[in-house]
């Protein structure tokens, strides 16, 4: 039997949260618990995996899905899998090609001819039974395992569990090569965007359960536990939204009663969440008429520190926004952008580099409507072909100037054949990027909607957050591998850039995007070009999908390193909530260096009113710093995903704190005894 999970998508917390929910210790395919190996069915596998399994005490991955590639086979069967922080995780594919195997004599011969490890290893696994169908082996299929157990031209058949399996392997084969970062499936692309209304929950949702435990974490240690910390409540909200993410919810391939009841399950999530969020600011901050910010972002905001509530310290910089050419121009001293009569962006700069961002004669905001007709599986499916049938949406219907709390805002409305879209393109005070809104009243069918810009940087890379961390692909098309990659997941933020340059494109709900890059026969310079996929219209499993209303939040920050990245896609969903108390409230936890980003913050699930802080180095370089409570803390240690004893190397807990040496995206739980 198996239990599915999308990893190419939900956050890392998610992804964490999996593994302390039990949602991945999976039951082998012959119904013996098996608490070792990690068997997802996913369309794609993140490189951050190798990482969180381990950190969750598993140590072996088992997946058919990568057999499903278009293009390119992978070179092994057998393999270490290697993530982004170094971690290296025993893998297995099992070479019989499919997860419902009938043990036939056929099926048997190929999983023998197939395995690319013949000299190296001589056992591999063969996953039986009716899969799909949530059933288990048959009598026929243990009588065919009976005869073909020792049957002269046909491989042995051995029943066993997958551990028995991953434990012969490991003695058999030794000496194992090694596949380093994510595992692309050249398939199922179209699964990043589909059913954005359900894409839109989950990445909302999760990031509702950060504010949620940070601040009943708060209230808890604050208020000398005269706040009951909801436990159970949370529990409850996270198992639902772990929920939503079994395939095929999130990826959107699912028939609409599926997607409908997943709506309203994040309808209901949103509303306890924040019933959760408002009583624990309330128990934290006092009764009072004073205006505070709570600040949830491991960066602070505003004036107001990281993980805190405080006031915030407001500017009094205006914003200019003036008339030009048809268009405007908005500056807040900061950045400076140039609209044209059609609302596309011809020049954004930042003041600190002085440097245009956009390439001459091209244009950022610019949304592009293509033909989406996947050769199957529609819901599923984008195939590279959609790039030859695209319209530029360059025409406006109307472009107007308003202004909101201080800000700039330019409001464009165009025509997308059925559609209609409004944009709200707004420049803050002090703000260092533009922030793009786009609604659309989405009424087409087999549609794909993008959202590009066109970007004067000659990017051999682009970096795209995953969990804990974030994934360098090329932008080049030397090979098939690259060829392939023409849609990519990033989590909230993608980044490009050339020695001494760079720009951040962040989103609020938005996981497909590409890139391409193209040299100019005019200068000879570079434009790289990166593009969100904002929404599809398959008909097949449901033909109304993501028919009706969307916002969509994008920014894009000139100028912008690794670490400005980062800091961009948090300030994107994580935005600071304005409550009323008596006092401001100090953070749980300070730390010396931005690099290490405090993820979550809770209460242990033991019950026993410990505080657990999760924390990764973000920047992919060795990073030191120190980890403060500011609580009293009896006692640090170092402890796994399901909140066990480690050993974590680079940590040295102390009195009140750690003191941590980081590898580049090592992830790190800290559990604090409170005096």
């Amino acid at each position: 039997m198996w239990v599915e999970s999308d990893t190419n998508m939900p956050g890392g917390e998610a992804m964490a949260r999996q593994f302390v929910e039990g949602k991945s210790f999976f039951l082998s395919e012959f119904g013996i618990e098996c608490r070792e190996a990690w068997l997802p069915d996913s369309f794609g596998y993140s490189a951050a995996l190798p990482q969180i399994v381990k950190s969750a005490g598993s140590r072996w991955f088992l997946t058919q899905k990568i057999s499903w590639n278009q293009t390119n086979r992978m070179p092994h069967h057998t393999f270490n899998w290697e993530g982004i922080d170094g971690t290296r995780l025993f893998t297995h594919f099992p070479p019989v090609d499919t997860y419902n195997s009938e043990l036939s004599g056929r099926e048997l011969a190929h999983a023998e001819r197939n395995y690319r490890d013949h000299g190296r290893g001589t056992v591999s696994l063969v996953p039986f039974g009716f899969g799909d169908g949530g059933g288990g082996p048959t009598r026929e299929m243990l009588a065919a395992a009976a005869r073909t157990a020792d049957l002269e031209g046909s491989p042995k058949v051995r029943i066993g569990s997958a551990e028995s399996f991953f434990r012969q392997a490991e003695q058999d084969y030794t000496s194992l090569p090694v596949w380093v970062g994510e595992m692309y499936l050249e398939l199922h692309r179209g699964t990043y965007t589909s059913q954005a209304r359900t894409k839109k929950g989950n990445r909302r949702s999760e990031h509702l359960l950060r504010e949620a435990e940070l601040w009943c974490a708060t209230a808890a240690v604050r208020t000398d536990g005269a706040y009951a910390y909801p436990a159970a409540e949370l529990k409850r909200l996270w198992r639902l939204v772990l929920l939503q993410q079994f395939h095929d919810i999130l990826p959107g391939s699912s028939i609409a009663w599926v997607h409908q009841d997943a709506e309203r399950n994040y309808q209901a999530i949103e509303a306890g969440l924040e019933a959760l969020i408002g009583q624990a600011a309330a128990a934290v901050l006092g009764s009072g008429e004073r205006e505070f910010l709570l600040n949830a972002a491991p960066h602070a905001r505003d004036g107001v520190p990281a993980l805190a509530a405080g006031e915030p310290a407001f500017s009094s910089e205006a914003v200019s926004a003036t008339a030009e050419a048809g268009g405007y121009v908005l500056d807040n001293g900061v950045i400076r952008a140039v609209l044209d009569a059609n609302g596309l962006l011809t020049s954004l700069r930042d003041y600190a580099s002085g440097r245009e961002a956009i390439a001459p004669d091209q244009y950022g905001n610019l949304l592009e409507l293509h033909r989406d007709t996947p050769n199957e599986w529609d819901a599923w499916d984008i195939d590279e072909f959609y790039r030859r049938n695209v319209t530029a949406l360059t025409g406006a219907e109307s472009v107007r100037l308003e202004g909101e709390g201080g800000a700039a805002v330019v409001v464009v409305e165009r025509l997308a054949g059925a559609s209609s879209i409004t944009q709200r393109i707004t420049l803050a005070p002090e703000s260092p990027s533009l922030s793009i809104t786009t609604s659309v009243d989405w009424q087409e069918r087999e549609k794909l909607l993008k959202l590009g810009f066109a970007l004067d940087i000659r990017a051999d890379r682009s970096a795209a957050e995953t969990q804990f961390g974030h994934v360098f692909r090329p932008t080049h098309i030397n090979t098939s591998w690259e060829a392939a990659k023409f849609e990519i997941c990033a989590h909230r933020w993608i980044h490009v850039a050339e020695p001494g340059y760079g720009v951040a494109v962040s989103n609020a709900s938005t996981y497909g995007h590409d890139v391409a890059r193209n040299v100019r026969e005019s200068d000879g310079g570079t434009t790289t070009t990166v593009r969100l996929s904002l929404l599809r219209a398959p008909k097949f499993p449901d033909p109304e999908a993501d028919r009706g209303l969307h916002d969509l939040t994008v920014t894009i920050r000139p100028g912008a390193g690794i670490a400005e990245a980062v800091q961009e896609g948090y300030r994107t969903n994580l935005a600071p909530r304005m409550v009323r108390g008596a006092a401001p409230v100090e953070p749980l936890f300070s730390v010396t260096n931005p690099a290490l980003v405090i993820e979550a913050v809770k209460l242990a699930e033991d019950g026993s009113g410990d505080v657990i802080a999760r924390l990764y180095e973000s920047l992919g370089e060795r990073s030191t710093g120190r980890v403060t409570a500011n609580f009293a803390s009896a006692a640090v240690r170092a402890v796994d995903l399901l909140e066990r004893d480690v050993q974590s190397p680079g940590v040295e807990a102390g009195a009140g704190g750690a003191t941590l040496q980081l590898r580049p995206f090592q992830l790190v739980t800290l559990r604090f005894t409170r005096a």
